[in-house]
């Protein structure tokens, strides 16, 4: 893994830019969909690893800007997986590990992944992921 150091478009809400370890790296799936989807994780509920996959359209031109962040039960940001302002159109999947920005393993729990699309809009979606 390779520390990247992310400042994200929704600076405005969680303060200033983080450097953090990325779970990365994505793996592309296929072609580019109609529509920003984010799939619901696999498996669900996990103990290490769990994948997520989503998809990115073309609509915006070649590259969209994307974050997923993973956010604790009161909705607090604890990890970046994908924060990426080109990000090519497609299919993909990437994987989270269960730990925090900091590389420590989260408590088992419920927990919320969220994709934030900007392609010319906003499109913002979420899934559950239950850690045993």
């Amino acid at each position: 893994m390779k520390l990247l150091f992310v400042c994200f478009s929704v600076m405005v809400l969680f303060g200033s830019c983080i450097g953090e370890q990325l779970t990365g790296p994505q793996t592309s799936l296929g072609a580019p969909p109609a529509d920003f989807y984010l799939r619901q994780n696999y498996p669900n509920p996990f103990t290490d690893t769990t994948t997520i996959e989503y998809g990115v359209p073309s609509t915006g031109g070649s590259a969209s800007n994307v974050s997923i962040i993973v956010y604790d039960p009161l909705l607090e940001p604890i990890r970046t997986l994908v924060n990426n302002s080109t990000h090519p159109a497609g299919q993909f999947k990437t994987k989270w590990d269960g730990a925090n920005k900091r590389g420590i393993q989260v408590p088992a729990g419920t927990y919320s992944i969220e994709m934030q699309g900007f392609s010319p809009q906003t499109v913002i979606l979420r899934i559950i992921a239950i850690k045993k």
